[in-house]
């Protein structure tokens, strides 16, 4: 957005909306400071749906986050598949790192 754009459409915003309405409201005002803060825990929300090792981790680590914080079920159509056992473990430390769970 400081280069022009008018948005974006940020799948984090899935499991931690309020902070992309902060990042969003920090961009139209170019408050450096705010957008620096917001983008270190976008940075650190990203961990969430960057786990495991197929190009559907993203959905399945947005989804297993929002099982987590009780908003829906990560249940997936064939082929996909919820995480399970280690990665839902680590989705789970992450939302309480970021005290979101």
């Amino acid at each position: 957005m400081l280069f022009g754009g008018d948005g974006g459409v940020p799948g984090g915003a899935n499991i931690w909306p309020r902070l992309f309405v902060e990042m969003y409201e920090a961009a139209q005002k170019s408050e450096m400071e705010e957008i620096l803060k917001c983008q270190e825990k976008i940075y650190q929300l990203r961990e969430v749906y960057s786990l495991g090792k197929y190009s559907s981790s993203f959905i399945k680590g947005v989804k297993c986050a929002l099982s987590l914080m009780n908003i829906c079920d990560d249940f997936m159509e064939e082929p996909f598949h919820r995480f399970r056992g280690g990665e839902r473990s680590l989705v789970e430390k992450k939302l309480k790192e970021l005290a979101l769970k």
